[in-house]
Order: structure tokens, then sequence, then C-alpha cells
């Protein structure tokens, strides 16, 4: 990391939501409100807005733990606004709080772990899983 990363330090996200954000999108049956999973990657995708002003050119992070409380459901229109704030610090380990609000109230709230890796070394890896895969099909052909 360039720069010094802080606890305490937050970001406030607004995000129009849209159709394609709707829960109606995943099953039929479901209400046309905004869905758990956008909800969860508006949350990811703050913390990751966050931390990136301070990732070295060869740094990314990635969640490796969220876990989230949906309390309420907003309608595909209305506004929100998602607040991550570093609440704890541990080497390349960032720990974050996560609220979700929408017009009216608040509608979710997250804890979220991400991890700072060499995007060189992670792509590697996904490389030789990808190999690996590659040579397990090839045998049962």
């Amino acid at each position: 990391m360039q720069k010094k990363l802080a606890v305490g330090m937050f970001i406030e996200k607004n995000i129009q939501t849209t159709p394609e954000m709707a829960a109606s999108r995943f099953h039929e049956s479901s209400p046309p409100v905004v869905s758990t999973p956008s909800l969860i990657t508006f949350m990811q995708t703050t913390c990751a807005d966050l931390i990136a002003p301070f990732l070295e050119g060869n740094e990314m992070a990635v969640s490796t733990k969220i876990e989230m409380n949906h309390l309420a459901s907003t309608p595909i229109g209305m506004p929100i606004i998602i607040r991550a704030e570093i609440i704890k610090i541990d080497d390349k380990r960032i720990n974050f709080k996560v609220e979700a609000f929408d017009d009216i109230e608040k509608i979710a709230s997250a804890f979220n772990d991400m991890y700072i890796i060499d995007e060189e070394r992670f792509e590697r890896g996904l490389k030789r899983k990808l190999s690996k895969t590659k040579s397990k099909a090839e045998i049962k052909q």
C-alpha cells in the first residue's frame, strides 16, 4: 500500500436502483424490490472503492467474508446510500462495517472482510486452476 489506511475511514455511495437490480430478475415470483445479491454487490464494491486509492499498482482487494442482514425492502426506482467504514486493519486484512439506507429507513447492515493480494500471483493461481480443469476434461473424454 502506498498511502496509509486508517480505522474510521469511510465512504458513502449513492446508487439509483434500476430494474436489473430487482429480486424479480432472479425469480419470477419475487417482488420488484432491490435483490439481496444486488445489495451485497453494492456493499462489497463500496468497500473496494474506499481502499482502491491506497493500493499499489500490483495490488488488488478481494472479499474473503461478508455477513449481511437484509432488513427491509426497497422498491426499484428508489435511491439507496451505502456507507462503508473501516473498523479494523490487520496487515493486509481490512474489516468493514457496512450499512445501506433507502429514503425511508436502514435496509441492510453487514460486515465485510477484504484482503489485499498481489494481482500477478492471483492471476497465476487462476491459470493453474484452469489448466487443471482442462486436463481433467481431457481425461474424461
